[in-house]
């Protein structure tokens, strides 16, 4: 998944296009930025650059207002009509004397500006924090979708089964609460917000009149439900954005003595992730009524989640999870009863 906070802008592969109608200050600006590394094109008015856009895609445009047969606040608006390019930041250039061009410019969106006579050092500083800028509003927008993306897997599986509807939005809610207590950075918190929302994907392969049966299941249905672990693993692998999340979807039913599946590991040989997740889901399974038992209160699952500490659960994460649960009580959504 794209980080914000860990953002590289390789500027080899940045191409600027400068649109510059003087050819003195269009060398010097074109100058400056391949000595930093950037790509450059260039044109010398509005309509030359759209020419030239029609060719290649630049990561920025860098563009006069003042020039002849179309000006930059024309060449602005032809370039924002073009669908394609309406997300290509654009950094306008101006005389002190021109105010009123400023103002038009804002007026239409843009927000950066270069006067000149332009220093080559403020040219560059400016061109960097665009990108930047841009490159973080990208990294944003993706992660907005990978989760709209995520979210519709999930509700998919929540569609099928009526006793587990909201059941996926109260696990990552508990399971963030547990994870902010410890301390973990954004970056680790986007990445559970995610796993716990694909935790049990895995059920998709899961026939309708088991995954609803009422009564107990035969060792063959136990069988295929205990393999929705492995199987939403095999799911998500080789989604590249999504391979972090793994060690929430494979190993949240594995328990702390050992007893647990799909692997049977035991104590710190079980990812964090998975101890973290096990606490919300079984708290949630318990609180909530099922096809086979209805919901216990609050107090009774606190007191088996604590009898459970170095059984079931990690011991060190136990009274942490109840400490936060009794804290956020108030907070616990409420489930709505079965019709």
């Amino acid at each position: 998944m794209m980080e914000l906070d860990a953002l590289v802008i390789p500027t080899l592969q940045k191409t600027i296009l400068v649109v510059e109608d003087s050819d003195a200050v269009r060398s010097v600006i074109l100058s400056a930025l391949e000595y930093e590394g950037y790509k450059t094109l260039e044109a010398s008015n509005g309509v030359e650059a759209l020419e030239v856009l029609k060719r290649q895609r630049p990561d920025l445009i860098l563009s006069d207002i003042n020039m002849p047969q179309m000006d930059g606040i024309q060449f602005y608006q032809a370039v924002r009509k073009i669908p394609s390019l309406t997300a290509i930041p654009f950094v306008f250039l101006t005389s002190h004397s021109d105010p009123a061009d400023i103002q038009r410019g804002r007026e239409l969106g843009v927000e950066d500006y270069l006067t000149k006579p332009i220093e080559p050092e403020a040219l560059v500083k400016i061109i960097n924090a665009r990108l930047y800028r841009a490159a973080a509003i990208e990294a944003a927008q993706v992660n907005q979708a990978y989760l709209d993306t995520v979210n519709v897997l999930a509700n998919a599986i929540e569609g099928r089964d009526r006793y587990t509807r909201g059941h996926v939005e109260r696990v990552t809610t508990y399971s963030l609460w547990l994870a902010r207590s410890l301390g973990w950075s954004e970056r680790h918190l986007r990445v559970l917000e995610f796993g716990a929302r694909l935790h049990d994907i895995g059920k998709i392969i899961i026939p309708d009149d088991v995954l609803n049966k009422p009564g107990k299941l035969t060792e063959e249905e136990w069988r295929l439900m205990r393999s929705h672990t492995i199987e939403g693993a095999r799911m998500l692998r080789k989604i590249h954005h999504l391979r972090e999340t793994l060690p929430y979807i494979l190993f949240h039913h594995e328990r702390w003595d050992g007893k647990g599946y799909p692997k049977g590991l035991s104590g710190k040989n079980i990812p964090i992730q998975a101890r973290v997740l096990a606490l919300a889901d079984v708290y949630d399974a318990l609180a909530t009524t099922r096809s086979y038992r209805k919901s216990m209160p609050h107090e009774q699952v606190i007191e088996i989640i604590r009898q459970e500490s170095g059984k079931h659960f990690d011991p060190h994460l136990v009274p942490r999870f109840i400490e936060i649960m009794n804290r956020m009580r108030d907070r616990i959504p409420r489930t709505r009863p079965l019709r």
